[in-house]
């Protein structure tokens, strides 16, 4: 068999097998399942030695460094991600790998320190860590010894040289939310954006997908994160959009929440009619107060649809008792990608060809794959804000397309 042969091969294997990590998990969540205990090698704080998970020199060894130990929210959102990740150990049955938990306490310093530690106990990937700091410290240690790393920064420049992010990325929503205002007729829209590194992340997105989409960006406000500081742009942007000569079909609101409300308000104020203008959300609308907010009811945003959503915090919760971060999905379909991955040949099963794989993989949360960048690539949902909940406008596709793109979703239905 040639190479390309080979490597093509292993590629369709490494999707069959996530497609099957996948159905194990839909089995699991219907038939329940025993009381989950730890399935991790930690590392024991007295000794520094791991406590293996399994039998001595089995398994390919695969870090998950997390902050633990960090202050506030943090080490709750860690604590999550570490019981999906083993979910995704006992979903898979017989993983073929160790998994070794690493505390990174949320610093660039103790990030640091857990990535020599995996890498001293023969980690082959690393998992994490969830911040942009910690990320650029694990990154050249990595990088040193050849290990990949996929993260759950939502940072995208932390992305690239072996670094592959494992996130909700703002680009990849806006991404998705162009493609299917395109496809549907559209040809300009505005956008009202927060001054906050968000919003430059948000304006870059938006800029690059309309060039790849052929839409206008025909106007672009933006506010400061306060209350007080929101009437003026949005009455810009409002006499934006009612000139006619601009033809503008939609609106982008790159907020959520509670600001959302006093935008909302504002805009209204200044005579914006949702009515004739398509009013579009970011990621920031995934929030139990965007139903009952007027200015988005009849909106639309890219994200995962509801039903994989609530099919994972159920199938948590019932081995927790508790509902699971957000990102706590992240932590279990990278798990479960590191479980496919490692059934490759020693020496290439992480490799850059089989990481960023063009066909991708279907994961809790969807299709992704990788770009050669290290960015996320999804395939969402299009979701519509009703005042009764959520609903799947568009579903998400099926599938990529075979093009390899650097700024913009390439999907297929």
């Amino acid at each position: 068999m040639s190479f390309d042969a080979g490597k093509a091969q292993a590629r369709a294997w490494a999707i069959k097998l996530l497609v099957i990590a996948l159905f194990g998990f839909l089995l699991a969540s219907c038939g329940g399942m025993s009381r989950l205990g730890s399935l991790l090698s930690d590392s024991d704080s007295s000794s520094g030695q791991p406590v293996p998970s399994m039998p001595s020199g089995e398994g390919v060894k695969v870090a998950l460094l997390l902050p633990l130990t960090a202050a506030g929210d943090q080490a709750q959102i860690a604590i999550s991600m570490k019981q999906a990740a083993e979910m995704a150990l006992i979903d898979a049955g017989n993983s073929g790998i160790t998994l070794i938990s690493k505390d990174t306490a949320g610093t660039a310093q103790g990030a640091a320190a857990a990535a020599q530690q995996a890498v001293a106990e023969g980690a082959e990937l690393i998992l994490g860590p969830l911040l942009g700091a910690e990320v650029q410290a694990v990154a050249p240690i990595a990088q040193a010894q050849n290990i990949p790393v996929i993260a759950f920064s939502s940072s995208s420049g932390v992305a690239g040289s072996g670094v592959y992010l494992m996130s909700f990325l703002p680009e990849e929503e806006v991404s998705n939310i162009v493609r299917h205002v395109a496809s549907t007729g559209k040809t300009s829209i505005a956008a009202l954006l927060p001054k906050v590194q968000y919003g430059l992340a948000v304006e870059k997105a938006l800029v690059a997908a309309g060039q790849h989409y052929g839409v206008t960006i025909a106007a672009i406000e933006r506010f400061p994160r306060n209350n007080l500081s929101i009437v003026d742009p949005a009455r810009k942007v409002v006499a934006a959009v009612n000139d006619p000569s601009r033809n503008i079909q939609a609106l982008l609101i790159a907020e959520g929440g509670d600001l959302l409300r006093t935008i909302g308000a504002a805009l209204k104020k200044a005579g914006y009619d949702q009515n004739r203008t398509q009013t579009l959300g970011t990621g920031l609308w995934d929030n139990p107060v965007t139903s009952s907010t007027s200015i988005a009811l009849g909106g639309i945003y890219a994200g995962v649809s509801p039903d994989l959503v609530q099919r994972f915090d159920e199938r948590y919760k019932g081995a927790y008792g508790t509902r699971p971060s957000r990102l706590a999905s992240l932590s279990y379909d990278a798990v479960s990608l590191a479980i496919i991955l490692s059934k490759g040949e020693g020496g290439q099963r992480f490799s850059a060809a089989s990481i960023t794989n063009t066909e991708g993989f279907q994961g809790i949360n969807g299709l992704f794959r990788f770009r050669p960048n290290g960015i996320i690539e999804r395939g969402l949902a299009i979701l519509e804000v009703t005042s009764s909940g959520i609903r799947v406008l568009a579903p998400a596709p099926s599938r990529f397309s075979a093009e390899t793109v650097t700024g913009a979703n390439s999907v297929a239905n």
